[in-house]
């Protein structure tokens, strides 16, 4: 702060006797005072004051002026940087932040007493002969310069708060996509609860069946394999139950705009293909821009599907996204289209099996395959469908979804 402020002081804006300097070390030193918090106003004064006092002694002295002259001559603005500092201090200028108006017109105050204080003790050293034209002089240029420090001010205020908005904006679409999985993970994890469920009668139907007819000792191993059942059921609800709670706390965000979605969903994509290293163009066609659809299914049916395609394409290519909703009731349709390698012929029939995948790690372990299979069943759950409207490899490979607009946020209503 100081070096900076001794070389703005080189700067003079007007320089009012030989002894008596208008610089932009002032408003430098405003500028630190209202930015940095932490630092001591008077504190800060002082040291500023004393350092500008020695350095413009030290360039008077090389200008051959005699050290005790020059000690007179530049001793007063001390004086002018103290009491800024305190009366900076007293007027707690800092609880204005987000007012530069009012910043600026105790900025004017400040800098008017202080230059006033300083021209008294250079009128008590006989340096200088305050006048009516030299006091309207510094009224007038300390209006000047704290006008273009507000300006600068104003401009750091609003570059921190646009950083301070797109962190949040970062911070809100990272926990929409958050919610977004979530929200698919609970309706598989629902249909996993359903099944279990199933499994468990099916399971206590038989032990009786084969206790009564064949076997006891077997009847109760199945008995018992049941009851393992339904605990792992009851352990799933209870997970079921915490994720449920989760989105429905986020019901303010159940409908949004679909060019609002598709940013997001864009955006994570592309991180992704860049984090996988590849070149890939995604580009959007949206028919009716203004539209407001279900966020978390539509959100969820997007990224697993760009996503597959991301994770096809070898290296380079594009993904096209087209969304036809010009109808304003009933269904959108969206269609994901890519120049990956495609679905062989003879796995097109399987792809939206749960557990079917074509998906390999470098150890050779499948992936879950949950992704087709959930969006089909999710979709099938709202009337809604998915289906692969054709396979070219590494010329065209199309999906197209039929998405309802109208449907429940919460999971205990799916089933």
């Amino acid at each position: 702060m100081i070096a900076l402020i001794i070389v703005s002081d080189l700067l003079h804006l007007f320089e009012m006797t030989s002894s008596f300097f208008i610089t932009l070390s002032v408003p430098v030193f405003l500028l630190f005072l209202l930015y940095f918090h932490f630092l001591s106003p008077v504190i800060s004064g002082i040291a500023v004051g004393l350092a500008v006092f020695i350095f413009r002694t030290i360039l008077s002295v090389i200008d051959q002026l005699p050290l005790m002259d020059a000690l007179l001559f530049h001793a007063p603005v001390v004086v002018f940087f103290v009491v800024y500092g305190v009366l900076f201090w007293l007027f707690y200028l800092q609880r204005f932040y987000s007012n530069p108006v009012y910043i600026g017109i105790y900025a004017i105050i400040l800098d008017t007493f202080a230059s006033i204080a300083e021209l008294a003790i250079r009128n008590s050293f006989s340096l200088i002969h305050p006048s009516f034209s030299l006091m309207t002089a510094v009224l007038f240029l300390a209006i000047l310069r704290n006008f273009f420090v507000m300006g600068f001010f104003m401009l750091i205020l609003y570059n921190k708060e646009q950083i301070k908005h797109e962190e949040k904006k970062k911070q809100s679409d990272h926990m929409f996509l958050l919610i977004a999985d979530l929200y698919a993970e609970s309706v598989q994890l629902k249909h996993s609860i359903t099944k279990a469920e199933k499994i468990t009668s099916n399971l206590y139907y038989l032990s009786k069946e084969i206790k009564e007819d064949v076997s006891p000792p077997l009847s109760k191993k199945i008995l018992e394999m049941a009851g393992e059942v339904h605990d792992f059921k009851k352990d799933h609800q209870r997970i079921f139950a915490s994720l449920a709670q989760i989105i429905k706390d986020q019901k303010k965000t159940e409908q949004l705009n679909i060019c609002k979605i598709l940013e997001i969903v864009i955006k994570s994509n592309k991180s992704y293909a860049a984090f996988l290293e590849k070149d890939l163009v995604i580009s959007v066609t949206v028919a009716n821009k203004k539209d407001i659809i279900h966020s978390f299914l539509s959100m969820s049916v997007l990224n697993n599907l760009i996503g597959n395609s991301i994770e096809a394409i070898e290296k380079r290519g594009h993904i096209d996204v087209t969304i036809e909703n010009s109808d304003p009731a009933g269904f959108i349709h969206i269609q994901v289209t890519d120049n990956g390698p495609g679905i062989h012929e003879q796995n097109q029939s399987f792809i939206f099996s749960p557990g079917f995948t074509t998906k390999f790690n470098n150890e050779g372990r499948p992936s879950n395959g949950i992704g087709l299979s959930y969006i089909k069943h999710s979709l099938e759950k709202f009337n809604g469908s998915i289906k692969l409207v054709e396979s070219k490899p590494n010329i065209r490979t199309c999906f197209s979804v039929i998405l309802p607009r109208e449907i429940s946020l919460d999971p205990k209503e799916v089933y």
